[in-house]
């Protein structure tokens, strides 16, 4: 049965009883939820004595083979890695990891030193000390232009490819006359002349923004960087976004490399790539201000990647897009330009239609709906079946053997609204999520995705403003909300062709009361986990390959409890979990909670956060990057969440040596259990759809698409296959819209299910 989150808090509210549909009463309702303010690092304050205790260290060494982790290092906080667009890990195969972080130099000393470590197997690790002890303006520590003289570095990533070398960079919290504006943001970079190995020769920091040679710098202000160093066209190119803190409304820059020489580059002048203060043809804003995520960014080797954003649209009150939905530009020349006319309003900007979301969330909550026992704990639309029980859970059947069923579609309710809400088609994209670009050019996109519900009285889930969605949409950011995929092979030619897959449920994370429990994070008071609980994906670097990774961290299923009066759900853990795709994120396996230590009673838990994945990875492994908080050391109290405590710093290698297609595994019976087809996905669809089988044993299969008189049209398979999972990708573009049905027989079984092709 699905999971019931219920607090006594109801009891003294009015609520209508809906027939035989189960209920949820939740507390919160935020229609139009804004984007979290900038996370501003609070100052530091020693508190501690000569004899101060650290917590104990946590070790890995008994892990299974396929998680091992390695300390690295510590940070005075938990700052530095706690957002998810840095990327703090890279890795070059044949060659070896580097990351760049925070680094802790003593309890009496700044939070602001950047290290660095790098490993050639990611077991034996070689730390470099005070990256960002002078800077390109000559100043050095302790008579740096910041307010302590001390290096105030923030927010480092991590650079690798082949034929380049070890690179960090980050930016600098400076005196307003040399950064400029309020902060003054300065952003550098620095590397090491001796490239992957025991010894290090890291060169002085150089800057990433040309117009801070000199002071104050111009743009001003720059922070928060997203960055990458790949291989484009032969040769390491550096990229980054910078958004411009001093900037109302905000604007973010684009920062890239034009010449690359050991070490070394050469970079062109920054430039507006994102603009909050964009205006339409007729100008209006493009984006509603306060709803406008931060772009994040991938470019593949051949100069091929998209920088997007989620955003509501800022008429979508009146007009489509209704959803608060992706938008996204393109480059073919590693951003050097990008998408500036077509897509929406002329703007350069494709997106994710209304239409486009509505079909892809329709066909997966229809599967949850008409598949009730298999997806248990997922929201349902009414109408959906499920088989009664008797009093001892038994299931029910009648006299003639048949099922007993009821109907048990979702009815859910929230404490501050009359009248039941249901399941529509759609979602909410949140302002946190990871893009990357295939080696083909498209574009895979994973982000916080909330279902949306509307009220089911007084015509609510109605369209009478000719939106194209109901009247009265509100978010569900409990059960079914979670980490969605989107891909799309070529989004601005084939702007209806994405595929969506629903990579993780959040139910007992996002349901949690973290504000009020002894592991909150830095701002649960206000702002929920789906702000927070960021999801990762990465591909293999391996030549030719379809692997994907994915990770992500959450509260581990088991360590959620009620307190005393069932008022509040308390989370206890947070625990690493990975998954990976060996055909570009189609199917996945199992979720597996790597890391899986104990929660353990406060200050003596073991929580790992800030989930990095490494640039890349290979076909059987992939580097992450998370921090652990040491809870016996408060490094800016009160502590308001576990980033305001020293954190240590570690590195893990997950390896996952499965091969072929693999749809949720389990690892005791990879061989399907009998033959099987399943429902093509997506459905409906337009032109493309997978269709999957399952064969037990070797076989010839044959595949036939019928139209709805039965008239055959075309064979789609007829070979001799293996025991195993298998797809058929579809290509409908010389058919017309209709329902059509296709038909499976091997070993004389036939099976026939039917498919809607929307154009």
């Amino acid at each position: 049965m699905k999971k019931i989150a219920i607090i006594s808090l109801i009891i003294s509210l009015f609520v209508p009883l809906f027939g035989a549909a189960k209920q949820k009463i939740i507390r919160k309702l935020d229609r139009n939820p804004k984007e979290m303010p900038r996370a501003i690092e609070p100052s530091y304050a020693n508190i501690f004595g000569p004899n101060h205790q650290f917590g104990p260290i946590t070790s890995y060494s008994n892990r299974d083979s396929e998680w091992t982790s390695t300390l690295i290092d510590s940070s005075l906080n938990g700052y530095g890695g706690f957002i998810s667009n840095t990327n703090p890990i890279a890795y070059s195969i044949d060659e070896g990891y580097v990351i760049a972080y925070r680094q802790f130099q003593g309890l009496n000393a700044t939070a602001g030193y950047i290290g660095s470590s790098q490993s050639e197997d990611g077991e034996e690790w070689f730390t470099e000390q005070k990256l960002n002890a002078r800077y390109p303006t000559g100043e050095e520590d302790p008579s740096l232009p910041t307010a302590t003289g001390t290096p105030q570095g923030r927010y480092p990533s991590a650079g690798f490819a082949a034929g380049g070398s070890p690179t960090a960079i980050w930016n600098e919290y400076t005196n307003a006359d040399h950064g400029g504006g309020q902060y003054g943001g300065y952003p550098l970079y620095t590397y090491d002349s001796q490239g992957i190995g025991e010894f290090s020769t890291w060169v002085n920091p150089f800057h990433m923004n040309n117009g801070c040679a000199t002071t104050p710098c111009e743009p001003a202000d720059l922070w928060n960087g997203t960055s990458y160093v790949n291989n484009g066209g032969g040769t390491p190119r550096l990229t980054s976004i910078y958004e411009g803190w001093s900037d109302t409304p905000r604007k973010n820059y684009w920062i890239s490399s034009n010449f690359h020489a050991n070490g070394y580059f050469l970079l062109n002048d920054p430039y507006v790539i994102a603009d909050d203060g964009q205006l339409d043809d007729e100008d209006n804003l493009l984006f509603l201000d306060g709803y406008t995520a931060g772009p994040d960014y991938h470019i593949n080797d051949d100069g091929v990647g998209y920088m997007v954003q989620t955003a509501y649209a800022s008429e979508y009150e009146t007009s489509a897009p209704v959803n608060h939905t992706m938008f996204f530009k393109k480059t073919e020349d590693y951003g050097e330009t990008w998408t500036s006319d077509g897509g929406y309003k002329n703007s350069g900007y494709g997106y994710i239609s209304d239409p486009v979301m509505n079909r892809i969330t329709d066909s997966l909550y229809t599967m949850w709906s008409t598949n009730t026992e298999e997806y248990p704990d997922m929201l349902w639309y009414p109408g959906a079946d499920c088989q009664e029980e008797d009093e001892y859970g038994d299931l029910l059947f009648d006299e003639n053997g048949d099922p007993v069923m009821y109907e048990c579609g979702d009815s859910v309710y929230y404490s501050n609204v009359a009248g039941p809400l249901i399941l529509t088609p759609g979602l909410f994209l949140f302002y946190d999520y990871d893009v990357k670009t295939d080696n083909d050019g498209g574009i895979h996109f994973v982000g916080v995705g909330v279902p949306q519900v509307c009220l089911d009285t007084l015509g609510g889930c109605d369209d009478n403003n000719n939106t194209g969605m109901p009247d009265s949409l509100n978010n569900w950011p409990y059960t079914s909300a979670g980490h969605y995929l989107f891909y799309n092979p070529d989004p601005v030619d084939q702007p209806n062709n994405w595929t969506l897959t629903y990579l993780n449920d959040y139910y007992d994370t996002y349901n949690a009361d973290w504000d009020v429990s002894d592991i909150p994070y830095a701002n649960a008071a206000d702002y929920g986990p789906w702000y927070y609980m960021y999801p990762q994906i990465t591909f293999s670097g391996e030549e030719d390959s379809q692997v994907m990774w994915y990770a992500a961290f959450e509260g581990p299923e088991g360590s959620f409890s009620y307190n005393a009066d069932s008022t509040e759900y308390l989370p206890s853990d947070i625990d690493i979990f990975l998954s990976k795709s060996n055909d570009l994120g189609r199917t996945w396996t199992d979720l597996e909670n790597v890391t899986n230590t104990p929660g353990g009673i406060f200050p003596n838990k073991q929580l790992e956060t800030s989930v990095h994945l490494a640039n890349i990875g290979t076909d059987e492994s992939i580097g992450v990057f998370y921090q652990m908080p040491d809870l016996y050391t408060e490094t800016y109290p009160p502590a308001v969440g576990y980033e305001d405590y020293m954190n240590r710093v570690y590195v893990g290698i997950y390896s996952n040596d499965t091969e072929g297609e693999n749809v949720a595994l389990d690892n005791n019976n990879l061989t399907p259990k009998g033959f099987s087809l399943k429902q093509n996905y997506p459905n409906p669809f337009n032109p493309v759809t997978q269709i999957s089988y399952e064969l037990a044993v070797e076989a010839n299969v044959s595949m036939d698409l019928f139209d709805l008189r039965g008239t055959k049209i075309k064979t789609l398979v007829n070979t001799i296959q293996g025991v195993g999972n298998h797809s058929y990708i579809f290509d409908a573009s010389e058919f017309a819209s209709g329902v059509y049905l296709y038909s499976m027989t091997s070993n004389g079984i036939t099976q026939t299910r039917k498919l809607v092709l929307m154009k």
